[in-house]
């Protein structure tokens, strides 16, 4: 684990749920005032999806991929961040390619082999960048840089947190979102992430389970 992450407390100690589900259809993310909330990151069309989250729910996306059968691909010039997640995934009888460029990457995925692809590389960009079916890109940015409207509007949706008046204002304009929707990006609890796409946004508590603190970050 690097040093300075803060981690939110498992989710045993929080009062939810200590299994990891499905969901009604695709990955479980977390809880919201309504419920359980699954989100399809793996569909015939691709996803795409910009992440602007702690290190920790990073890891957390990826390992609960892994989990519904998911290769991962991750791209980065440092690698040292990722490496223990690899070796989690490795453990836990998962695949994982720690690479620096995008030349090795699959050009698709498969319904019960998808493909996740994490682009944390300046020499890629994967807001642009083709994919295949059943194959998600997640490309790591910032919301609150100049170009984050663009990098936003060519992705399907956006997992975000710590979001200031500059990220808001960018998710207003790429995603047309109004100011009671923007409202819930504020005062976000340690294990809250929002998750916004075109006209809709939703606050999420994504805590790691026990069992996934445990292999994670124990």
């Amino acid at each position: 684990m690097s040093e300075g992450w803060q981690l939110p407390p498992s989710a045993s100690e929080t009062g939810k749920s200590a299994v990891v589900r499905t969901g009604p259809s695709g990955l479980l993310l977390g809880t919201t005032g309504r419920g359980d909330l699954a989100v399809r990151l793996f569909r015939p069309q691709g996803t795409r999806l910009l992440l602007d989250v702690p290190d920790y729910a990073k890891w957390l996306l990826a390992f609960r991929a892994m989990c519904l059968g998911a290769h991962l691909s991750i791209i980065s010039e440092d690698h040292r961040p990722w490496r223990t997640l690899a070796d989690v995934v490795t453990a836990q009888g998962g695949t994982v390619d720690l690479l620096r460029t995008a030349d090795k990457i699959p050009g698709a995925g498969r319904p019960y082999r998808p493909s996740l692809v994490i682009d944390d590389a300046s020499n890629f960009d994967g807001t642009q960048a083709s994919m295949g079916a059943w194959q998600a890109i997640a490309v790591v940015q910032s919301i609150k840089t100049g170009s984050a409207v663009h990098a936003l509007r060519n992705c399907d949706m956006a997992l975000v947190a710590g979001v200031d008046s500059k990220g808001q204002e960018n998710l207003r304009r790429a995603y047309l979102l109004n100011p009671s929707q923007l409202r819930q990006t504020t005062n976000l609890g340690q294990s809250n992430v929002v998750l916004a796409m075109p006209r809709r946004l939703v606050r999420v508590d994504f805590p790691p389970t026990p069992t996934e603190y445990r292999t994670l970050f124990g």
